[in-house]
């Protein structure tokens, strides 16, 4: 039986980072996308401009303001030889949320990304969660345990999926680490991704809730190395 508490979550609908506004953002996502697909190789060569131009029905400086923003996310390299060049999958900022939330099922890396996400969130969240028993505040604390508690299907699954992200977001943020606070913008990305699919990795069953809801009692409790352990717990189950 869910524990109600009148408090609902929800998943925001952009990340924490932003990409420009308007027509460069609309092309930084469709080449972006196309991109993590394969449409476009790596190694392989972008269309030249004016094919772009043509076929995304866009200026010229919406192209090039777009692929800037890609050459920033490690996605091409431009050179006056050849152009606008895909670049390797190891260049790739892969901690970017955009490149992350542009890997839907279908692409060829996504099930090599959402396994490695998960290694690397076995890393730091055990320990965020020990520095959120130590460091946040009562109203934090407070929200990790409402957002616990609120993962359940009888909710709905976008306020569900809204409650992971808001469990999460907040333990990050209860850390008093601005560095770790930005990896939260990875977690809302994974989340978008999943949102959705069969099987999606959010769906709360009751031992997930549980583990959730032990998580955020140790650190309500200020008990570090037990909000440490039922993370592991946590996170082992994904």
């Amino acid at each position: 039986m869910k524990e109600d508490d009148g408090l609902r979550f929800e998943l925001p609908d952009k990340a924490l980072t932003a990409l420009p506004t308007g027509a460069v953002k609309d092309t930084v996502e469709r080449l972006g996308h196309k991109i993590a697909l394969g449409d476009f190789p790596v190694g392989g060569v972008l269309p030249k401009e004016d094919e772009l131009v043509a076929s995304l029905r866009v200026s010229r400086t919406v192209i090039r303001e777009a692929i800037k923003v890609l050459c920033g996310k490690g996605l091409i390299r431009t050179a006056r030889r050849y152009g606008s060049r895909v670049c390797p999958f190891t260049d790739w900022n892969l901690l970017d949320p955009d490149v992350v939330r542009w890997h839907t099922p279908e692409c060829p890396m996504t099930a090599r990304i959402y396994a490695e996400t998960d290694q690397l969130r076995s890393i730091i969240e055990p320990e965020a969660a020990a520095l959120a028993a130590e460091n946040g505040s009562r109203n934090q604390h407070a929200r990790i345990l409402q957002a616990a508690r609120n993962i359940h299907s009888d909710y709905g699954e976008d306020a569900m999926i809204g409650a992971v992200f808001a469990f999460h977001s907040t333990i990050l943020q209860a850390t008093g680490n601005l560095m770790l606070t930005h990896f939260q913008n990875l977690i809302h990305a994974v989340l978008v991704s999943s949102h959705g699919q069969e099987g999606a990795r959010t769906r709360a069953d009751t031992v997930s809730r549980e583990l959730h809801v032990a998580v955020a009692q140790a650190i309500r409790a200020q008990q570090p190395d037990e909000a440490r352990q039922r993370m592991r717990d946590l996170i082992a189950l994904h």
